[in-house]
């Protein structure tokens, strides 16, 4: 009767704890379907397992000695995830093997006396394996955690004695199989775009390309407006092309103008100046003719002289050249002089209105460049004349 008892009694307990497995993974097979349980170690795909000594709970094993093997074990599992590596930590309870069902193997029951000294024999059974391989491998995992290795990177599993290291003939070696064995696995990494560029990061040869720049099929930048700047760092995106750019990719104003040097029709402008659309400073023209014979400057052209001045002076960069011309009626050497009279009269003029004889110069060219014929009154008149040369 006693030994019904307890039969019913192993009975109870090894069903209570059967399912001795730990894990917590679970993924939806297809949309709507209930999740089902997967383990991530039979069912993964790893660049390394690496296995490490036993973590041994025999009684003769010193608890510094588990300590030292820990260390270890924790140094390990932080090189990996501080070089950014996706790991799982199996630890996994072992107990020397189970007795419940050896009794009457080892010791015949033909008698009263025998039976009873089975039930008090010295034994493991199921229920009190569970219990120790649990708490051998929760021991781990809380000394792994308080060496920083993060709890949800680990998984347990007890296997109770199922899986002898050492015979279990004798009592040392049964005692041996009280251990925890620790395992870590290091998952293939997913193939992601984590810049978002198009390109996988397994062939992306530039991981960091700002977002919305156009890469080609190694993940890296193109330079789209030919001007030697990468899109990425490229500020002037449309730049067109053959135009000199700075590091930026952006158009250069070499002469600080506001008028991009490919716009500019004259780009070696005085800083300062007021210019036009095309990047010119803005000129004023002096068009003044005279009599035949004569270098008297008519009163009509007086307004004309008076706004001329307050040109240069509105603008001191720059500096004016005044250039006689005569046509073409008297002796070559009369005209040259004639020429060079005109000229000194509309710089004296000039002078006169506050405009700085440094800034002013005067010469002739006499009859020698006319432009219109010399053979009609109009055309001599037209030749009659001075013109002021801008620069600065």
């Amino acid at each position: 009767m006693i030994k019904i008892l307890f039969g019913l009694f192993l009975t109870l307990t090894v069903t209570l704890n059967a399912d001795t497995y730990d894990y917590d993974f679970s993924v939806s097979q297809k949309s709507g379907a209930a999740p089902v349980k997967v383990d991530p170690i039979m069912n993964g795909s790893f660049l390394e397992i690496i296995r490490f000594n036993e973590i041994s709970f025999a009684e003769e094993v010193e608890s510094d000695d588990r300590s030292s093997n820990l260390d270890k074990i924790a140094d390990k599992i932080k090189e990996y995830k501080d070089n950014d590596k996706d790991i799982i930590v199996s630890i996994i309870g072992h107990t020397e093997a189970t007795t419940d069902d050896m009794n009457e193997k080892t010791i015949e029951s033909d008698t009263y006396a025998n039976s009873i000294q089975n039930i008090f024999r010295d034994s493991l059974g199921e229920y009190c394996s569970s219990d120790r391989s649990h708490e051998y491998a929760k021991d781990i995992q809380n000394r792994l955690m308080d060496r920083g290795v993060d709890e949800n990177i680990t998984t347990l599993e007890y296997r109770n004695g199922k899986d002898l290291l050492y015979s279990d003939a004798t009592d040392e070696g049964r005692d041996l199989s009280n251990r925890v064995m620790v395992a870590m696995y290091v998952l293939i990494p997913k193939d992601v775009d984590l810049d978002e560029d198009g390109v996988m990061d397994s062939t992306d040869r530039c991981l960091n390309t700002p977002k919305g720049i156009t890469v080609n099929r190694y993940g890296c930048p193109v330079d789209l407006d030919g001007d030697g700047v990468l899109d990425d760092k490229d500020r002037c995106a449309q730049t067109p092309k053959r135009i000199n750019v700075d590091k930026y990719g952006c158009p250069l104003d070499s002469d600080g103008d506001g008028v991009l040097d490919y716009q500019d029709r004259c780009a070696n402008t005085v800083k300062g100046s007021e210019i036009d659309e095309y990047g010119c400073p803005i000129t004023k023209v002096l068009a003044i003719n005279f009599a035949s014979r004569s270098a008297e400057i008519a009163s009509s052209y007086h307004p004309q002289i008076v706004e001329f001045a307050e040109f240069l002076r509105k603008y001191p960069e720059y500096r004016a050249e005044i250039i006689g011309h005569t046509d073409s009626v008297d002796k070559e050497a009369k005209n040259m002089k004639l020429s060079q009279e005109r000229a000194l009269a509309v710089k004296i003029a000039l002078e006169e209105e506050g405009v700085a004889s440094t800034r002013l110069t005067s010469s002739g060219r006499g009859e020698l460049d006319p432009i219109k014929t010399n053979r009609t009154a109009e055309g001599r008149r037209a030749n009659r004349r001075i013109e002021v040369k801008l620069s600065y």
